[in-house]
């Protein structure tokens, strides 16, 4: 049995987890204060392949102890979720991939 590996970074108050089996992405907002996210961008490179990169729009914020959650287009959440995205260009990763993951 291997496992992905996972790089994350954390930036300032908002946390970025890469879950290796379920293959989603999530940024939590571990601060008591609404942070912006508008105009950042996330970057995800799986092995050796070309990064993708997202960045959000100006008006987006991640509130208080909130997170939000970044699935790649396969994915079929098994309930409804709120605050989550969908990115089209993110491919599905395999155990023993290398996911790394950056918000800047």
């Amino acid at each position: 049995m291997s496992s992905s590996s996972v790089s994350q970074e954390t930036s300032g108050d908002i946390t970025v987890f890469v879950h290796p089996s379920c293959k989603y992405i999530s940024l939590r907002n571990k601060s008591d204060q609404d942070k912006p996210l508008g105009g950042r961008q996330l970057k995800v490179q799986i092995n050796n392949s070309e990064p993708i990169t997202y960045t959000f729009d100006p008006s987006v914020k991640l509130k208080a102890r909130d997170k939000v959650t970044i699935y790649h287009p396969d994915h079929k959440p098994r309930f409804a979720v709120s605050g989550y995205l969908v990115l089209k260009e993110l491919k599905s990763w395999l155990p023993g991939d290398i996911v790394q993951v950056s918000l800047q």
